[in-house]
């Protein structure tokens, strides 16, 4: 007869560690791949929204998003006029660079340089006799055909404690224009005049 003995074989576990270990590793690099790839996803897009600049978004008297529209309406060109002339007309000697600077952005951009040369004489008086000065608009009225605003507004001017309020009859000639962040209505200035009331 024969002598059979059993021989146990015992298997280590490293291989079982090592094939465990791989496949972590492996799901590890995989997930680090997958976030590099969102990561470029993320930087390529942040980019390309920089570049791109912001985007004005009209809204209406309620606060919901406006249909834009490429024709402009009275109202609108009334709300760019009020924001002209409370720039340019409103200040004191603390703010009033910084207010007809506001006013350039809506002075047509090749009449820029001339503006700048005209408020120099009224910058230099404001700081000369420390003048401030308000303005109340009282009708503004608009002239499609002629590309006309005509503006009637009191004027109260003050100076070494003196005050003085005229009535001002103001006439800006306008055209539309590309809109801006600051100037959402795109309309500009291209003349002024004004004329005091008798």
């Amino acid at each position: 007869m024969q002598n059979t003995t059993n021989i146990k074989l015992e298997i280590k576990k490293y291989p079982k560690m090592i094939e465990l270990f791989a496949k972590e590793n492996f799901n590890l690099k995989a997930l680090l791949f997958f976030l590099l790839l969102l990561l470029l996803v993320n930087s390529l897009t942040t980019v390309y929204l920089l570049k791109r600049g912001p985007e004005v978004i009209a809204l209406d008297s309620m606060g919901a998003v406006a249909k834009v529209e490429t024709k402009i309406t009275d109202l609108q060109i009334q709300e760019a006029a009020k924001e002209y002339i409370s720039a340019r007309y409103s200040w004191t000697k603390d703010n009033v660079v910084l207010q007809l600077k506001k006013a350039e952005f809506f002075v047509l951009p090749s009449l820029v340089p001339s503006y700048r040369k005209s408020m120099l004489e009224v910058q230099k008086f404001v700081l000369e006799k420390k003048v401030t000065q308000r303005i109340y608009p009282k009708n503004i009225s608009v002239d499609l055909k002629n590309s006309e605003i005509k503006i009637t507004l009191d004027r109260i001017t003050e100076f070494d404690q003196l005050k003085a309020a005229t009535e001002m009859k103001l006439t800006l000639g306008f055209m539309v224009d590309s809109r801006t962040p600051i100037n959402p209505w795109g309309i500009y200035i291209t003349k002024e005049s004004e004329k005091v009331a008798e």
